[in-house]
C-alpha cells in the first residue's frame, strides 16, 4: 500500500492513522482484526475500482501507525466510540463499515452507538469473521488474563513462530503461511507498546454490559453483510447464522476452502460478495 499515511487526533494522547485509496462516491471504512493492522487488507484493496470507492484503511489505537497510549481505553465499545468520532471528524457521513475479526465486533457496536443519534453517519455494515456473541476467548487472550504471562509477552522478544502459528490456524490454505503474510503481522508482536495495547486489547474482549448490547441487535435498521470463511476455526460460521438471526434483514454469506481471513484468503471472492451487496442497496435505494 502506497498512499500517504495520514493522521486524526480523537483525543490528545489518541491519535489514528489511516490511508485513502481511490476517490469514488462509495466510502468504505476498513477496520482489522487483533493482533493485526491495515496492512491485512492489501489483497482486497486493489480490487475496489478507485473511480466508485474511497476506502479509509485505518489503525486501530494501539495498532499499526496509530497511537499506542499506556492508559488508553482498549475496549471494544472504545474502539467503536473512537471510529464514530473519526468519521464525524473526517466530515463523512453514510459510510459503509467494513471490519474483519475484532474489528468486525467494532463496527456492530459502532453501529449500536450510532442509534443514539448518529444514524447519519453510517450507511451500511459488512462484518467479516467478527464475534457477536460471548464465545472462548482465542488462546493468546486466554493466557493475557494472567498478569505475569502478560509481563512476560511485553518483556520478551516475540519469535517469528508465533506469528506462524496464529496463520496457520487462521488460514484454511495452509501454503498462505508464506514471508509475505507473516510480515503483514509480525511488527504486531514486535513492537513494545503495541504489544502492550494487545494485552490490554485481550483483557477488555469480554464487554461488562454484553447482554444489553446483544438486545440492541434487533434495532439496526442498516443493511448488513455477514460474510464467513466455511473453515473458520476462530470465529465459527454459527456466529454468523446467530447473527443473521438477531439483526433484521442481514445476508448471511459463506465462501468455501477459507478459514478467519477471507480478504486474504479469497480476495476476489470477497469483493464480488460486498461490490454485489453495494451496488444492490445503492440501486433499491436510487429506485425508492
Amino acid at each position: 500500500m502506497t498512499s500517504p499515511l495520514r493522521q486524526y487526533a480523537v483525543a490528545e494522547d489518541a491519535i489514528l492513522r489511516y490511508r485513502v485509496h481511490g476517490h469514488g462516491s462509495q466510502k468504505l471504512i476498513l477496520v482489522h482484526g487483533l493482533a493485526s493492522r491495515a496492512e491485512t487488507w492489501t489483497d482486497l484493496v486493489q480490487l475496489f475500482p478507485p473511480d466508485r470507492y474511497t476506502l479509509y484503511l485505518l489503525d486501530l489505537l494501539g495498532s499499526g501507525g496509530s497511537a499506542k497510549p499506556a492508559k488508553a481505553d482498549y475496549s471494544i465499545r472504545a474502539h467503536g466510540r473512537r471510529l464514530l468520532n473519526f468519521i464525524e471528524g473526517l466530515g463523512l457521513s453514510g459510510v459503509t463499515l467494513v471490519g474483519h475479526s475484532l474489528g468486525g465486533t467494532v463496527v456492530l457496536f459502532a453501529a449500536i452507538e450510532a442509534l443514539a443519534g448518529r444514524e447519519v453517519l453510517l450507511k451500511s455494515l459488512v462484518i467479516i469473521g467478527g464475534p457477536g456473541f460471548i464465545q472462548r476467548l482465542p488462546l493468546v487472550a486466554q493466557v493475557f488474563r494472567f498478569s505475569l504471562a502478560g509481563k512476560a509477552f511485553v518483556a520478551i522478544p516475540s519469535p517469528e513462530a508465533w506469528v506462524k502459528v496464529g496463520l496457520k490456524v487462521a488460514y484454511y490454505d495452509k501454503r498462505l503461511v508464506d514471508r509475505e503474510h507473516v510480515d503483514r503481522y509480525l511488527p504486531c508482536y514486535r513492537d513494545r507498546a503495541a504489544k502492550l495495547a494487545l494485552v490490554a486489547t485481550c483483557r477488555a474482549l469480554v464487554p461488562p454490559d454484553s447482554d444489553r448490547l446483544i438486545g440492541c441487535y434487533g434495532k439496526l435498521r442498516l443493511p448488513v453483510l455477514l460474510l464467513w470463511g466455511r473453515h473458520d476455526r476462530i470465529v465459527s460460521v454459527s456466529q454468523g447464522e446467530r447473527l443473521k438471526k438477531a439483526i433484521s434483514g442481514a445476508r448471511l454469506e459463506i465462501i468455501g476452502d477459507c478459514g478467519h481471513n477471507p480478504q486474504e484468503e479469497r480476495s476476489e471472492e470477497t469483493f464480488r460478495i460486498i461490490d454485489g451487496f453495494i451496488h444492490h442497496h445503492i440501486s433499491r435505494t436510487s429506485n425508492s
